[in-house]
């Protein structure tokens, strides 16, 4: 048996919006951001839907789940990990070692790739995100274009377009003409045929099989059931289901781990050019680079970091090495080991043993955090245009929301989206290399002046209310000065209104009338106002 085997290693995580309707309503999004995103309303139905089972993270006697439990902070452990304690992050799972993942490829080459499908995974997190993943293990292909094919076409879900005379000629460019494969009970084939029809603008997206079925759905049902509990298109939300909506394009964001020892010595190699012999003959050490800096091996390494396939996706010599060294992480090239961080993917290139270990743990959930930051600030995004149209529509609870997201996303701040995660230094470098890649430090930045745009323009509308009732207040604080009515002194108006002092009449004045008036108004007022308020 080859030592090698695995050649490679795949994993294809596809991230998604999750919103659960409780009841009916015209909209979901006239549901408050809480009540969609109630997690153990999604895990009552999940379980119900799915032949995923919910695992919980326990160490027990296993070295992998310790080196990668210590390696991060205790405060960033919640937000990965689905343990028994942890009620923010579920858990759920389809183990089999001889599932099958099969990639059928007409474009340029007629070709079928049969991976290994080990596992598929769903992490769910009460932000309202989730992510699907599939794990795939390469024991047949060893050659650098089959791998750069696999990670290309594999992670493909719906067309990227559409042609007008031949609907489905993405399959001739980087759509797989068909994905289908097995695990556990769960078969699938996928032709992405579904596209050749009618699509409704409102609902464009169409999931693959292996996503249908991941949700519940059998081989033969179709989108629309009225038995399904999770949809996929706005025309099918109803009471009592979740909706799915993806958070990427028409790609899966990847993993790849490609165990090529030749390849991975040479890419790490000092650039052999005149300038570095001119320079050694006068005693002066010149540094131009490695050779996946230049020439195949620049190339290869390109296409590997952006998932290109069939071909390089750029034509400009000196942005594509800036890109390559923008997302190259080489603290161990001269030791064979390269990694690669972009925003749809990380690579790594090695045969050194820790690091295959490691692609599986520690960097997988490195990777995990990081899409979960993103997506959490895409959703968060959309939650405030959600909001800014009930304004405009005033809507009597967008108040009532605006409080409550604002308070979640203080919670995601401070229990999913941090500055650094670990204290080893590679950790560090390679954190930095994500947030950079996906770029989520300026996105967020820019989530937080929205978010405390919405919340100061909610402050205004309340202080507005405010002062209405207070400056109505003003005139009759006038009125009441002026006439010098003792409401509450001998013989004053709270006596005479009961008549304490005087069993057989019940004498008012002027005042008396003006003082019961000004008081009736001053309590209306305020009672109105909090009836209002409360309902927003």
């Amino acid at each position: 048996m080859d030592n090698n085997m695995p050649y490679s290693r795949h994993i294809f995580i596809f991230p998604f919006q999750w919103d659960y309707i409780g009841h009916k309503v015209s909209k979901k999004e006239d549901l408050s951001y809480n009540q969609r995103t109630d997690i153990e309303a999604f895990d009552r139905i999940f379980t119900q839907e799915t032949k995923l089972k919910r695992t919980f993270f326990e160490i027990n006697d296993s070295a992998i789940h310790y080196n990668e439990y210590t390696y991060y902070y205790p405060f960033v452990r919640n937000s990965i990990y689905g343990t028994k304690e942890n009620k923010a992050v579920y858990f759920y799972e389809l183990h089999d070692e001889n599932g099958k993942y099969s990639i059928d490829i007409k474009a340029g080459i007629n070709r079928t790739y049969d991976l290994r499908l080990t596992k598929i995974s769903v992490h769910i997190f009460d932000t309202g995100v989730g992510l699907v993943s599939f794990t795939l293990h390469n024991d047949s292909y060893k050659d650098e274009s089959d791998i750069l094919r696999i990670n290309d076409f594999g992670r493909r879900l719906y067309p990227q377009f559409l042609d007008k005379s031949e609907r489905l000629k993405a399959k001739e460019v980087f759509l797989a003409d068909s994905i289908s494969g097995h695990i556990g009970v769960l078969d699938f084939y996928e032709d992405f045929s579904q596209f050749e029809g009618e699509i409704d603008h409102r609902s464009p997206f169409l999931p693959p099989d292996h996503i249908r079925q991941v949700f519940g759905y059998s081989k033969t049902d179709r989108l629309g059931d009225s038995w399904s509990k999770f949809v996929f298109r706005d025309q099918d939300e109803r009471a009592g289901t979740i909706r799915i909506s993806p958070i990427m394009d028409d790609r899966m964001y990847f993993l790849s781990h490609y165990k090529n020892g030749h390849l991975a010595n040479r890419v790490g190699r000092k650039r052999d050019c005149p300038k570095q012999k001119i320079a050694a003959l006068h005693g002066i050490t010149a540094n131009d680079g490695y050779a996946y800096e230049s020439g195949y091996e620049r190339d290869f390494w390109y296409r590997y970091m952006y998932g290109d396939g069939n071909g390089k996706g750029i034509a400009n010599s000196d942005l594509q090495l800036s890109e390559i060294k923008k997302g190259t992480y080489s603290r161990w090239v001269e030791n064979g080991t390269l990694i690669g961080i972009t925003r749809d993917s990380s690579v790594y290139l090695s045969t050194f043993p820790p690091i295959e270990a490691h692609f599986m743990s520690i960097y997988y959930q490195m990777a995990i955090l990081n899409l979960v930051q993103r997506a959490g600030v895409l959703r968060f995004s959309a939650e405030i245009t959600n909001l800014t149209e009930q304004i405009l529509g005033r809507k009597k609870k967008a108040g009532r929301h605006i409080k409550e997201l604002y308070e979640n996303y203080i919670r995601f701040l401070n229990q999913v989206f941090f500055r650094e995660v670990t204290s080893q230094i590679q950790g560090i470098e390679m954190y930095e290399l994500f947030q950079k890649a996906m770029n989520i430090e300026r996105d967020a930045k820019a989530l937080d002046g929205e978010m405390t745009e919405l919340f100061n323009y909610l402050e205004i509308e309340e202080q507005t209310a405010l002062n209405k009732t207070a400056n109505l207040y003003l005139p009759l604080a006038l009125i009441t000065g002026v006439l010098g009515i003792n409401t509450l002194g001998y013989n004053g108006w709270f006596d005479r209104l009961f008549a304490w002092n005087n069993t057989n009449s019940w004498q008012w004045s002027v005042g008396d009338f003006i003082t019961t008036i000004v008081i009736a108004i001053c309590l209306y007022f305020p009672i109105k106002y909090h009836f209002k308020t409360k309902n927003k």
